[in-house]
């Protein structure tokens, strides 16, 4: 009986160690499970109720009245639905990215009016593809509807074509 046990032994051993790997297997496993479950919990009722909560708190902090909050916010998405904002503040828009563009910072800055989304550069620069790039630059601001470049280039300062 002894000698059977001896002889069982290493078998029994191996068996164990096996069972151990096993469960810490299962039980690493079964972590990220419970982990989502419990982060699908906070996403259900408790997170509405985060959401509402902190809804209120930040009516209650708010600096101006809902009133003016949603005046504001109705201004603002009927100038996005129009697709242009004020005048002044789309010529004063270009203007500051001419002149902080890559392209153009460089270059003589125009002068910019603004009719209707219709941006209007007047002035002179170097030469034509200084004249081209501004135009470009200009067009491509969001609430530009389109650009007239009445940019002038003197004539002595065009080099010659080969």
């Amino acid at each position: 009986m002894v000698v059977l046990r001896l002889l069982l032994l290493p078998f029994k051993l191996l068996l164990a160690v096996l069972g151990v790997t096993f469960r810490t297997g299962v039980r690493a496993g079964r972590a990220p499970v419970r982990l989502s479950w419990r982060l699908a919990k906070l996403g259900g009722p408790m997170g509405w109720f985060c959401f509402f909560f902190g809804l209120a708190v930040g009516l209650l902090l708010a600096p101006v009245p809902g009133r003016q909050l949603r005046a504001k916010l109705q201004a603002a998405l009927t100038q996005l639905a129009s697709g242009s904002g004020g005048g002044e503040d789309l010529a004063t828009k270009v203007a500051f990215e001419l002149a902080h563009a890559p392209r153009t910072w460089h270059l003589p800055q125009p002068t910019v009016t603004v009719a209707a989304g219709q941006v209007r550069l007047s002035g002179q620069v170097g030469s034509e593809d200084e004249r081209a790039e501004l135009g470009r630059v200009a067009a491509a601001i969001p609430g530009v509807h389109g650009v007239t470049n009445d940019l002038s280039v003197p004539d002595g300062d065009e080099p010659a074509a080969p």
